[in-house]
């Protein structure tokens, strides 16, 4: 009578480690793998390629046979593993092969035949000028005699990372179709010495910190001068039409915040033409374009106009 299936695969991995000690699989075991085998092609036949293949692999853990290897192929290629098929096959082959079963080695080799062109391939570009480089692609690392040459992989998305040291890390993502021949170009930018600065812009002045920080503040004070000024104006005007003569206190405090505002304002100006000088003369990067700027001063407000 036939194990339930829920049994067999208990049997299974109770045997799977001695099986590995052993040099040859006892009957029991071999039994045991072809009751396996029968039962992972029903799966096959029914569509279920993710549960054959979990019980094939424990097949040929405790014995390979020539008919596992086949089919476990069969449900690898079916879900993508295309590079996995191709290895089943070939060891199916070779097990065919030495029990003369010449039917299932020429299946094999021709389903084989098949897959193979169909395996996409990356080659990887690395710089020259870098030693020491460490590739891997979904997580699995290329050798280093295989740098340079067309990589297989599976069809689909892959991840491809690459680091060395004193270099940032590189990833990149590509899409693997069937027959893809695909060439990705590895960029291992040189990490930047500690102190030196991270972008191409150069580092603001405390001076031109300051000078900044003065001009606003001039700025803003002129501006309040002057609304205040504008107040003292409106209500004069309206003093001046219900009483005979204008009070000339009120005119006083209108010229006095005017005047309040215009140093102010032309304070924020030289501060913001401060700032300017400062950060023009301190060291920095050179770099190709030119500095230039000018201040435009007006009556609510200073601006800094360049290129830097």
């Amino acid at each position: 009578m036939k194990a339930p299936r829920g049994i067999t695969l208990g049997l299974a991995l109770a045997l799977v480690a001695p099986a590995a000690l052993a040099k040859e699989p006892s009957k029991a075991e071999v039994q045991l793998a072809r009751d396996m085998v029968k039962d992972a092609i029903v799966e096959v036949k029914a569509g279920r390629c993710d549960d054959a293949i979990s019980m094939l692999e424990q097949v040929v853990a405790i014995h390979e046979t020539a008919e596992a290897f086949l089919y476990l192929g069969e449900c690898q290629a079916t879900t993508g593993k295309l590079r996995a098929a191709v290895a089943s096959w070939k060891r199916g082959a070779e097990l065919a092969d030495g029990q003369k079963d010449k039917a299932r080695r020429e299946v094999m080799e021709k389903k084989r035949k098949e897959i193979e062109p169909r395996i996409p391939t990356i080659r990887l570009k690395l710089p020259a000028d870098v030693s020491g480089v460490v590739v891997t692609i979904d997580g699995e690392a290329v050798p280093e005699d295989e740098l340079g040459e067309p990589v297989p992989v599976d069809p689909g998305a892959r991840v491809i990372e690459a680091k060395a040291p004193g270099r940032e890390a590189f990833s990149t993502k590509v899409e693997a179709e069937d027959e893809a021949k695909l060439t990705v170009e590895v960029t291992l930018k040189e990490i930047p010495k500690s102190g030196a600065a991270a972008s191409n812009g150069s580092v603001v002045p405390l001076g031109t910190w300051i000078a900044g920080g003065a001009a606003v503040a001039l700025l803003g004070g002129g501006v309040a001068a002057y609304l205040l000024a504008g107040a003292h104006a409106e209500a004069g005007a309206i003093e001046c039409g219900m009483r005979v003569q204008c009070g000339a206190d009120r005119i006083d405090y209108v010229r006095t915040y005017d005047g309040l505002a215009l140093g102010a304002w032309i304070g924020a100006g030289l501060a913001a033409g401060a700032a300017v000088g400062i950060w023009a003369l301190s060291p920095k990067k050179a770099t190709k374009d030119e500095v230039s700027a000018r201040v435009l001063v007006g009556p609510t407000s200073v601006s800094i106009v360049g290129r830097f």
